[in-house]
């Protein structure tokens, strides 16, 4: 492989890797910022969407449609823990929260294997996105420039949504000056309602796009889970600016280690982070605050 198909290698897979993690980091950086609850259960919520797309597509529904279906799933998968678990749990302290999700996590785990077994499974493509592309001397899979586009195409989605809609608009607000919105006669506990199924989506919308890129395990959730944490304190909590940047860096700073040094590419992003908060504590971009 020449100099050039190796960088165009490395550059779209960091691409794709960190699109995958920002899409996982802003749905956790949206509860939040806008509810103030942690979600550890987030990465189970992202397996349960590879799960439900890969269940959807052996049913013979296009693999398309099932990136559209599989979100909707998870999102009202998530109305329902947000209404039973963390709605009686909002008014208390942060800890509550994190080790009432911890425990989720482990019962949405367990529900994972019931349904599904532990067994690996493997999202049944459609032909073309088994084939490659050559793009300057490299031939690159189509499926991992699809996961792309996805990528890409739900990050526009969710700016916009956020930017140029009403209901963006009032999120956007809640998360800086809940008081004045709630004295604009808006409910907050929609608002909050509203941010745990919108993360709640991405991490279902993330997981099947990213189903083809591994081998859809129980315990796949638990990584990108680490992955996403690690994206949030680099960029700065409640930053989705921030996100985004973190998610770049750790897509180029991981794959450039997988590459050159395979074991220990993890050890130097968490080297990496560690050298970040060093000189800034609340990350790039964090403010204390969603963005």
């Amino acid at each position: 492989m020449t100099g050039i198909a190796t960088a165009v290698d490395i550059t779209l897979n960091s691409l794709v890797m960190g699109g995958v993690f920002l899409i996982v980091a802003i749905g956790l950086n949206i509860i939040y910022g806008l509810s103030r609850v942690m979600n550890l259960a987030h990465g189970s919520l992202y397996a349960i969407g590879a799960y439900t797309g890969y269940t959807i597509v052996s049913f013979g529904v296009n693999y398309f449609a099932a990136i559209l279906i599989a979100p909707v799933i998870v999102a009202i998968l998530g109305f329902g823990l947000e209404r039973i678990v963390i709605a009686p749990m909002r008014k208390r302290s942060m800890i509550y929260t994190l080790i009432l999700t911890y425990g989720l996590m482990f019962f949405l785990d367990g529900m994972i294997k019931y349904s599904w077994g532990n067994e690996p499974r493997f999202t049944k493509l459609p032909a073309f996105m088994r084939e490659t592309l050559e793009i300057l001397g490299t031939h690159y899979p189509v499926f991992r420039l699809v996961t792309l586009a996805a990528t890409a195409a739900v990050m526009i989605g969710l700016m916009l949504f956020l930017n140029k809609t009403r209901i963006g608009l009032i999120l956007r607000a809640s998360s800086t000056i809940p008081e004045m919105v709630s004295c604009l006669g808006f409910n907050l506990n929609h608002v909050h309602i509203g941010a745990f199924i919108l993360g709640c989506s991405l991490a279902g919308v993330a997981g099947i796009i990213a189903g083809p890129l591994t081998t859809i395990d129980p315990l796949m959730g638990h990584e990108m889970l680490i992955g996403s944490f690690v994206v949030i304190v680099i960029g700065g909590l409640g930053s989705l600016r921030g996100a985004v940047l973190a998610a770049l860096l750790i897509g180029v700073v991981q794959t450039l280690a997988e590459f050159f040094i395979t074991d220990l590419a993890m050890v130097i992003v968490y080297m990496m982070m560690a050298l970040i908060l060093a000189f800034k504590p609340r990350g790039l971009l964090g403010e204390g605050k969603f963005e």
